[in-house]
């Protein structure tokens, strides 16, 4: 039995990734960077990024002002188009790459050494968002030509295309569980000695080294980017061509809500849990690395339910059972400390759900021409949203900051309000996904939908039914009468 599911899986692997032609290698070189990017992002963001503003003096409020500097600079990418059009094909590539090792650099190794030359909290956090400005918004406008690069190597097929979103998730976390568990365990080994600190500073370092590693893995895709893809493009177009493109604007609308709810405490909650709550890093990473598990189990069956009721609808319904989970955290208090567990449990099991499905929301209506615009319109979208769902975030924490208010018999945390309004935003969007899902699906998905579902009405009818004495009989004979 397991012989025969490793040879199906095997089957399944060789015919998404191989080197047999170009379109697979590049899929293959795009796992084998996905891969390396769980590698090194495990040390530069998440809860070690905050561990590391932390530990030069950044307050609650100080985290989310750094954290939304990104989504300003990245409005820059509306100079996409018109940048990547003076690049001709052969150098484009080289070009995209020089831009990701610059930003990285910027992001990575100028941040970690700058405080080791200014020493005040408040000039530490300006130089930091002074930094990380300089680094995103720069980048900003080749990383639709990188995005542009790699979607040519997706499956055409939905099926098959279902299939590479899932397995490269699947192998991406579970590299990314095997790091955090094992960092995080040497992290909270040497809590409160010096050595912590150098650690935290010299998985940055590394995480820097296996960038480059990346890029120069990259490199060998070849880049069948439509040469007159820029050039007919204008300024204006990232804000033109999507709005002849219906369902796409449709997407994107979407895209853009989950980016403004998602942000509503994006690492506000890790100081929170790491601050407030007093949590090791062990036990955060280890609910992170929880995700994986579930991914293995039930990726399966969240397919099935992606090619019953569609990625949107899909999307909806998660979201629908997501919301118990964050009024619920509202009441964790150190006190009940214990909520966090079960909670992260359920979160984990509809993550899988809302990845897989939020994996191709960009692609699903994504128009052949002019693909670099409609890109560049969903950086700009996705970076304004996200920068006021963390604005609204900060603002909020910042009532109390690191102080509580005596409510409903509990301290309460500013930041936890956070989670009340994600609660109510989610609520909506799963409500509208759930019942508009075809105002967001392409035609030949909504036929595929429909026609699942009419087989399985037919089945059901065809499905001969026993009659009444047969099934009393038989409840009598398990009884023992």
């Amino acid at each position: 039995m397991w012989k025969t599911r490793v040879e199906a899986f095997r089957i399944s692997f060789t015919d998404i990734f191989n080197t047999r032609d170009d379109m697979a290698k590049g899929r293959t070189i795009n796992l084998t960077c996905t891969l390396l990017a769980a590698f090194y992002n495990v040390f530069i963001t998440g809860i070690f990024y905050t561990g590391f503003l932390s530990m030069y003096g950044i307050s609650i409020t100080g985290v989310g002002v750094v954290t939304f500097i990104p989504y300003i600079a990245n409005l820059t990418s509306i100079f996409s188009s018109k940048l990547l059009s003076r690049f001709d094909a052969r150098r484009r590539k080289y070009i995209l790459i020089a831009s990701k090792i610059y930003f990285y650099f910027m992001y990575i190794v100028a941040t970690t050494l700058m405080p080791q030359f200014v020493t005040d909290p408040g000039a530490r956090l300006v130089w930091f968002a002074i930094i990380l400005f300089l680094g995103y918004a720069v980048y900003a406008p080749f990383s639709p030509g990188i995005t542009v690069w790699f979607y040519q190597f997706f499956p055409k097929d939905n099926e098959r295309r279902t299939r590479y979103l899932a397995l490269c998730q699947i192998f991406s976390s579970i590299m990314s569980t095997i790091i955090l568990l094992f960092s995080g365990v040497l992290t909270d080994a040497i809590a409160g000695s010096p050595y912590q600190n150098t650690l935290i500073l010299g998985f940055r370092y590394l995480a820097f080294a296996l960038v480059v590693t990346e890029t120069m893995v990259q490199l060998r895709a070849k880049d069948f980017t439509p040469e007159g893809d820029g050039k007919k493009m204008k300024l204006t177009d990232a804000f033109t061509v999507p709005f002849r493109h219906r369902k796409f604007l449709m997407c994107m609308i979407m895209m853009f809500c989950w980016n403004y709810i998602a942000n509503l405490n994006n690492g506000l909650w890790n100081y929170h849990l790491l601050n407030h709550m007093h949590f090791r890093y062990t036990l955060i990473n280890l609910m992170s690395a929880m995700y994986t598990v579930i991914l293995l189990a039930l990726s399966g069956p969240w397919r099935k339910v992606l090619r019953r009721y569609s990625w949107i609808k899909t999307f909806g319904i998660a979201c629908l059972f997501w919301v118990p989970t964050e009024v619920i955290f509202f009441f964790m208090t150190p006190e009940r400390a214990w909520l966090f567990v079960p909670m992260c449990f359920v979160q984990n099991v509809l993550a899988v759900g809302l990845n897989l499905s939020y994996a191709n929301i960009l692609y699903m209506n994504l128009p052949e021409e002019n693909s670099t615009a409609c890109i560049a319109f969903n950086i700009i979208g996705c970076n304004i949203c996200a920068f006021l769902g963390l604005l609204t975030g900060t603002a909020v924490s910042s009532i109390t900051g690191d102080g509580t208010v005596r409510m409903l018999g509990m301290d309460v945390y500013a930041v936890q309000f956070t989670t009340l309004m994600r609660a109510a935003t989610i609520l909506a969007m799963g409500l509208i996904l759930f019942v508009r899902w075809r105002s967001f699906t392409r035609d030949e998905d909504i036929a595929t939908v429909e026609q699942i579902a009419a087989e399985g009405r037919l089945t059901k009818i065809r499905q001969p039914r026993r009659p009444l004495k047969q099934i009393v009989a038989r409840l009598m004979r398990r009884s023992g009468v």
